[in-house]
């Protein structure tokens, strides 16, 4: 128990902006936190996930506990990456609203889908369906985003077949999840206004 609540300490100075750990004490923290989770098999409900969450952090590529390589990085605010999730009042097939966008510049792109969440496992599945390119503040081009499911219906769609976060940790300011790739990776909550 010690051992989650220095890791969770540790998550807590990570999601500020001064006073951050390393990177290698960042992924430690997140790997100590996702195998507590994982043996006491704690779930998280699906309105926590509800908002606005800016990338803060990734690990670089796949680790483990047992990995030497605990390696990753912090995302600087001014590349702003971030992942949104609503609830879809549109379609009952798809209970959430995925969106994920990234501004480079006067560059924004952004990627929305549907989503659905296993709280058994808190396996976030989703599947982006449309992009929208917004350059100089005008939409430069909207359409479908290609895919090899475009005839299956969503909710028959097996989350192992679907881009999914594996959540481990959710609190009011940051979320946490292992990606299907098996990275690791750290968001902090948006206000409102952002």
């Amino acid at each position: 128990m010690t051992e989650l609540m220095d890791a969770e300490s540790v998550l807590t100075a990570a999601a500020g902006t001064s006073l951050r750990p390393t990177a290698a004490e960042t992924v430690m923290a997140l790997l100590q936190t996702e195998e507590f989770i994982r043996q006491s098999r704690a779930q998280f409900p699906e309105s926590d996930l509800i908002g606005n969450w800016r990338l803060h952090f990734v690990s670089a590529g796949k680790v483990n506990l047992i990995s030497k390589r605990l390696r990753g990085f912090f995302l600087p605010s001014f590349l702003p990456a971030q992942i949104g999730f609503q609830r879809n009042n549109i379609d009952d097939s798809a209970p959430l609203c995925v969106t994920n966008q990234i501004t480079i510049g006067l560059i924004k792109l952004k990627f929305t889908g549907p989503a659905r969440f296993e709280s058994k496992k808190n396996l976030l599945g989703f599947d982006f369906t449309r992009l929208e390119v917004i350059a100089l503040g005008q939409r430069v081009y909207e359409g479908a985003v290609p895919s090899s499911r475009t005839n299956q219906k969503f909710k028959d769609i097996s989350i192992g077949k679907l881009p999914f976060f594996a959540f481990f940790s959710v609190t009011d300011r940051f979320i946490a999840a292992r990606g299907r790739g098996g990275g690791l990776a750290m968001w902090v909550k948006q206000s409102e206004s952002t």
